[in-house]
């Protein structure tokens, strides 16, 4: 099955089912986060090697690489990161993780890339949101997703995409395509199995209609481990249990650049404002690596604060001296001029 170049406008959408069983539905994606985790206690240790590939906003390549990981088991695995400009090493044993001195959090893309590899589907312990089934057919593909909705006063209908969405072939348990929030699409072009897990082999993330970064698996083995493979050189340090919460006013005395959002032509149309309120991961990139909507007055100014803020940039954190990710809120204020 062929997916990249499939026109992926997933917000203007119609939805053609809707079912009501939200208890079975999240069953369903459980179900599927066990079948695509490799990070299972029951699984042998591993090893794996990833290509990357990276583009800019017009699609050209601006960056190839490779990001390798050895994993013990939970807690204790090595990621070694050689993409673009960023070059790290990260070790994880127990509570304690190191990376080489001076490198930051490994880049959004880059983390994307090797989360859709080894956990594609991370579904949150305590999860307050109403599973929703929408029947989608995409590039002639027929797709069940289930979208992981929270309410929004005077919405009744939320559009497919507004809230983090999986999407499988019907009656199967293979993540196919993923999205939230509007702010990548994930493609799993082709899927493989590894130890009893279906994983994402080659993987397509785009913005919009247009490639960002791409991934293929060129290696995924069991191994023994031999014991020298979380040493610590002299260049790694250890870094401080992160992200770290952060009040929204704290953190935006770090902002760098703030473009602001548009005001959605019906809201205004309707005098419509309010506060959208949104929970956000900010790595030491400076960048906004993920969001997710608290509250918000109307789904349009919800869509409006989620566009402006995923390109809003800050200073880093740094907390023991080493920069952190950051997780805290952002409030975008509308109101009547």
């Amino acid at each position: 099955m062929k997916w990249i170049g499939a026109t992926l406008l997933l917000l203007a959408t119609t939805p053609c089912g809707l079912a009501q069983d939200a208890t079975a539905l999240k069953t369903r994606l459980e179900s599927a986060q066990q079948r695509s985790s490799l990070e299972d206690a029951a699984l042998k240790p591993w090893h794996l090697k990833l290509t990357v590939h990276l583009f800019n906003e017009k699609g050209k390549p601006t960056g190839d690489g490779t990001i390798e990981e050895w994993w013990i088991s939970p807690g204790h695995d090595r990621r070694e990161y050689n993409a673009g400009a960023y070059k790290a090493t990260e070790l994880r044993d127990d509570d304690k993780q190191y990376r080489t001195k001076g490198a930051g959090t490994p880049p959004y893309l880059l983390s994307l890339l090797r989360d859709q590899a080894v956990k594609p589907i991370a579904l949150e312990k305590e999860d307050s949101s109403h599973a929703e089934l929408r029947k989608q057919t995409i590039g002639k593909v027929p797709l069940e997703c289930i979208m992981l909705s929270q309410p929004i006063k005077r919405l009744a209908f939320a559009p497919l995409g507004l809230f983090p969405t999986y999407c499988f072939e019907p009656g199967k348990e293979d993540l196919r395509l993923s999205f939230e929030f509007g702010n990548q699409t994930i493609i799993r072009n082709s899927i493989g199995t590894f130890q009893n897990r279906a994983v994402g082999t080659q993987v397509s993330v785009l913005s919009g209609t247009g490639p960002v970064a791409s991934s293929e698996v060129v290696k995924l083995e069991t191994f023994t481990p031999s014991g020298d493979e979380l040493a610590a050189s002299g260049e790694i340090g250890e870094l401080p249990l992160s992200p770290v919460k952060v009040s929204s006013g704290a953190i935006a005395g770090k902002a760098i650049s703030q473009p602001q959002p548009v005001y959605p032509a019906t809201a205004r149309a309707n005098r419509v404002t309010g506060t959208v309120v949104l929970h956000a991961i900010i790595g030491t990139d400076g960048h906004v690596h993920s969001l997710r909507i608290i509250s918000a007055p109307d789904p349009d100014l919800a869509i409006s604060a989620i566009a402006a803020v995923r390109n809003w940039t800050y200073s880093a954190y740094t907390l023991m001296g080493a920069p952190v990710d950051v997780e805290t809120t952002i409030n975008v204020n509308y109101t009547m001029q």
